[in-house]
């Protein structure tokens, strides 16, 4: 097996004057940097020079010689050379290894600022925290070696960073760039003719990461991502129900349109011969009773399929209001009336309180009539004792028309739901009704550009309150008989 040696494995030169062996088989060569020492068992190269001792790093071609005694000599430009080989001993110092300085972006840390990282020398400190703007720094070492400093050789390794230990000849000094934010460790030793200590001098750096980096920032965008696809999938869901309801309501409004436009031909057919029968009912004393009740859930069935024809044009095509001068005084009289001999059946406290004078109002006859009588049907159908029905006149030039009657109180929260199309109440779903009576009653009142609302001031009575404007221009009549409600 051949071995090579040159300078990468630690010889001064590659150009050899003179090589001699000594007794203990170590081969001393000369050459234009010095002498040099290897022991071949161990592969191992010894460096002599100027520093060490040596008068010349410059020796003669071919000139060496071995004694009898073991002296050996070696010529130089300058003079000659002789010494004994095993008298050449290592030196059995040690020498330590010392960080001597940190520099962030080439500025010295200073101990004194309390801003700084460092809180006492760099020489003592073992960890050094530093910003996320402060990851390019440099480091300075030294081992303390009097004997001969210029051949001491430095490695150095950054844990974190790098994969080898790099050797440093001349420099005592290592610069690094902008680090990622992370903990690294510093680690440096230094070696005197080619024997390296086992002191190694370490340092842990951590470098925090930026606040839109740390760890509390990822846990804020998890947090962030996790609510936002939260919200995402809400409105997906809400937007799937939305949808679903509106094809349900849709279905619904379909199905009670085509039942309407069936049954108000037959009804109308029917009512004809009613009122045939009604005009000659004295002649039948005996069932003038049924002849009545006849034609009065005659009239309640036209009445209900209208109002479901009704509510379909005011949600589609639009309703036109026909607005003329109506005394609503009188209306609601006629509404009363109406609803009395259901209110008398049920044994209600049926009463009406009304402003001697009279109260006038631009409306829709018809409409502002299918808003009341829905309002007094549905307290003489919901009550428990009593319904009072109040007309009052306010300084803001409205007319309030107050339909007040117990039973069941509305809960709170479903004031609103109640006007919702199909919604029926649990506790009153066993009352005949289709659930569209107030929907088309605000709807209209709306048209007035009045408006229809449950006041649940009163804990104890349901009080439905319906405001209508005494005096409607003609641009607000317009603009209500055009507008086009949609639920």
């Amino acid at each position: 097996i051949v071995d090579r040696f040159n300078t990468w494995n630690g010889l001064p030169s590659n150009f050899i004057f003179k090589i001699v062996e000594d007794k203990n088989r170590d081969i001393w060569m000369s050459s234009s940097k010095g002498l040099a020492c290897l022991k071949p068992d161990k592969k191992m190269i010894k460096v002599f020079t100027s520093s060490s001792g040596l008068i010349n790093d410059q020796f003669n071609y071919n000139s060496g010689y071995k004694d009898t005694a073991g002296n050996l000599y070696f010529g130089s430009v300058i003079g000659m050379i002789k010494f004994r080989p095993e008298k050449c001993l290592s030196n059995p110092i040690v020498p330590p290894v010392y960080i001597t300085g940190f520099q962030v972006n080439n500025k010295e840390l200073e101990i004194t600022n309390k801003n700084s990282p460092e809180r006492e020398s760099v020489t003592y400190t073992r960890e050094l925290i530093l910003d996320y703007d402060q990851a390019s720094f440099s480091l300075d070492f030294a081992a303390l070696s009097f004997t001969s400093p210029d051949v001491t050789v430095y490695k150095y390794i950054m844990d974190g960073l790098d994969r080898d230990w790099t050797e440093l000849t001349t420099n005592r000094k290592v610069y690094f760039t902008d680090l990622s934010p992370g903990t690294y460790h510093f680690r440096v030793k230094a070696a005197l003719n080619n024997e390296w200590t086992n002191n190694i001098t370490s340092l842990t750096i951590r470098i925090k990461p930026p606040i839109w980096a740390s760890a509390w920032a990822y846990l804020f965008y998890g947090v962030m991502t996790l609510g936002l696809i939260y919200i995402a999938l809400r409105f997906y869901h809400r937007r799937a129900q939305e949808k679903k309801e509106k094809e349900i309501y849709a279905a619904k409004i379909e199905f009670f349109t085509n039942v309407a436009h069936e049954i108000r031909t037959p009804l109308t057919l029917i009512k004809g011969p009613v009122e045939n029968i009604s005009e000659q009912i004295d002649q039948f004393p005996a069932i003038r009773e049924d002849v009545h009740t006849l034609e009065r859930n005659t009239d309640r069935l036209i009445s209900l399929v209208s109002g479901v024809l009704d509510f379909r044009k005011t949600e589609t095509t639009g309703f036109s209001l026909n607005f003329v001068k109506i005394n609503i005084k009188q209306l609601i009289e006629e509404n009363f009336l109406d609803f009395k001999p259901l209110a008398a059946k049920r044994n209600l406290a049926y009463t009406l309180d009304l402003e001697n004078q009279s109260c006038f109002a631009y409306a829709d006859e018809e409409a502002l009539n299918k808003i009341i009588s829905n309002l007094l049907s549905n307290a003489v159908k919901y009550a428990e004792s009593y319904v009072n029905i109040k007309l009052q006149t306010s300084k803001e030039n409205l007319a309030k028309v107050i339909v007040s009657s117990n039973g069941y109180k509305i809960p709170e929260e479903t004031r609103e739901k109640i006007f919702e199309p199909f919604f029926r109440i649990k506790a009153t779903s066993k009352q005949r009704g289709a659930g569209i009576g107030l929907t088309l009653a605000r709807s209209l009142a709306l048209l007035h550009n009045g408006r229809l609302y449950l006041d649940t001031a009163d804990e104890e009575s349901n009080v439905f309150i319906l405001e209508l404007p005494l005096n409607l221009n003609l641009n607000q009549q317009k603009s209500a008989g055009l507008l086009k409600q949609q639920f």
